[in-house]
């Protein structure tokens, strides 16, 4: 009998053990690798991007071709955003390269459309949008 009592302690002793060590390496697991500090101090290039002329389609191919090439957009003037409006100006212009800040905004001005004015105009753009900033280095048309 007193084999047995000996032998309980152990079981309990080894079985904590196993428990804490298992315990250790999933919270290890869980951490992210530190991050390494970059070797040199450089800025990084900011991307450029051309904005694309959408000038005459109809607003609801412009403003989807816009947020395709990594642009916000927002309409201004007396016309809204409905589907069948059609794009008479845009600022800025195309061509112009601009620093990618993350959607910028281009501001589409409409003509109305042929089509029915049905539900509510689109105005912005449902993504958001950010500032435009002309790139230094490239043609801004």
């Amino acid at each position: 009998m007193s084999g047995r009592i000996l032998t309980l302690p152990r079981v309990v002793a080894v079985a904590a053990v196993v428990l804490l060590v298992s315990a250790t390496i999933a919270l290890a697991a869980d951490k992210p690798a530190p991050a390494s500090k970059p070797k040199s101090q450089a800025k990084a290039p900011q991307q450029v991007l051309v904005v694309p002329n959408v000038q005459g389609q109809l607003f609801v191919f412009s403003s989807g071709t816009l947020e395709d090439n990594g642009f916000g957009w927002k309409v201004r003037g007396a016309v809204h955003g409905f589907p069948a409006n059609r794009v008479v100006r845009q600022s800025p212009k195309p061509g112009t390269h601009v620093v990618n800040t993350g959607a910028p905004t281009i501001t589409l001005w409409l003509a109305r459309g042929t089509g029915p004015e049905v539900g509510l105009p689109q105005d912005r753009s449902q993504y958001g949008a950010s500032l435009i900033r002309r790139a230094r280095h490239a043609n801004s048309g």
